[in-house]
């Protein structure tokens, strides 16, 4: 992956065949549909992980990853199946079956590949609803069709420091949706962006796939663009952000979430243009993940409450920073 694109995902929603969707299901059927579809996925080697029985530690380390949304584990009759180096498996998500798989290394092409060979295995033992006019049905429009919705994740800080409403406007204008999570003051999180379609209705997935890879490499120039601007122009701006960062970083004995994640990401980028220079590679998006509230608890093996979070989180900033950067 290059530095401006930091990963992709894909996903595919299926339904079964003369059933309801499942946002019109009672408890009954979702809970017959689960035990329909359970001994089929485990007969692949997968394994589930009963959610319900789950801690909630774990539940929000999944829900960080990006492998669970947090309205999902909240319900009943669902199914959650993994599988080393597989995409996970979620029944009675918003579609009976939806299969999914985020990586920092994999290209689209090959993501998708290896959710067409699992989609290949399941329908072996079970009937998908298609239509020859719509293609394969589900609950919402937008994913029918091919019912394949490929994403980018794009790093994005000079956009974000310029504002990037406009390209946002031109993209949506095309039919593409670029999503981020917001801090308070509107900008994206360690400006992290997210591209995918608004629709996979009316092609072939193919189609999407190298709409997309296109689309991301013209962002990225226009990133690339925006970043000498940034540097060239704003040179002093830049420094300051860049050395302010790294100085809660550093010393901070109360560190939030969202400080972390913006202050993390402005560093990087001082890397990137040479401002920092650190004695190791520095993946910044590995080390947020690793300073987030799921993933602190879990390594604690307990609960924490907000104050000992951002106090841990301070902790291990300060140490990470004498071990990149002196």
């Amino acid at each position: 992956m290059s530095k401006i694109i930091l990963g992709n995902k894909v996903k595919l929603y299926r339904n079964i065949d003369g059933k309801n969707f499942v946002n019109t299901m009672t408890e009954e059927e979702l809970r017959e549909n689960l035990e329909f579809l359970d001994p089929i996925i485990r007969g692949m080697g997968y394994e589930n992980l009963d959610i319900e029985k789950m801690t909630s530690l774990k539940k929000l380390n999944l829900i960080e990853e990006g492998r669970l949304g947090k309205r999902f584990v909240e319900e009943k009759n669902i199914g959650f199946y993994q599988k080393v180096d597989e995409p996970d498996i979620l029944i009675n998500s918003s579609e009976h079956l939806e299969l999914s798989k985020f990586s920092r290394t994999q290209s689209l092409d090959e993501l998708y590949k290896e959710i067409y060979d699992l989609e290949g295995r399941l329908e072996e033992n079970i009937n998908f609803a298609f239509s020859p006019e719509y293609g394969y049905l589900t609950s919402r429009v937008f994913n029918a069709g091919t019912g394949f919705k490929p994403i980018t994740f794009l790093y994005l800080p000079a956009l974000n420091y310029f504002g990037i409403n406009e390209i946002a406007k031109g993209l949506s204008r095309l039919g593409y949706t670029l999503g981020s999570y917001r801090d308070r003051s509107k900008k994206a999180l360690a400006s992290i962006y997210t591209l995918s379609f608004e629709s996979t209705l009316t092609e072939e997935e193919g189609s999407y796939i190298e709409k997309l890879k296109l689309i991301s490499e013209e962002i990225a120039d226009v990133e690339r663009e925006n970043r000498k601007k940034l540097y060239l122009d704003n040179i002093i701006s830049l420094e300051d952000m860049v050395n302010r960062s790294y100085g809660l970083l550093a010393n901070a004995r109360l560190l939030s979430e969202e400080e972390m994640m913006q202050s993390m990401s402005m560093i990087n980028l001082g890397i990137e243009l040479s401002i920092l220079k650190p004695n190791r590679e520095f993946d910044f998006y590995q080390e947020i993940m690793k300073l987030r509230n799921g993933h602190l608890q879990i390594e604690r093996g307990s609960i924490l409450d907000l104050k000992s979070r951002d106090i841990l989180r301070a902790n291990k900033s300060r140490a990470l920073m004498k071990e990149v950067f002196k």
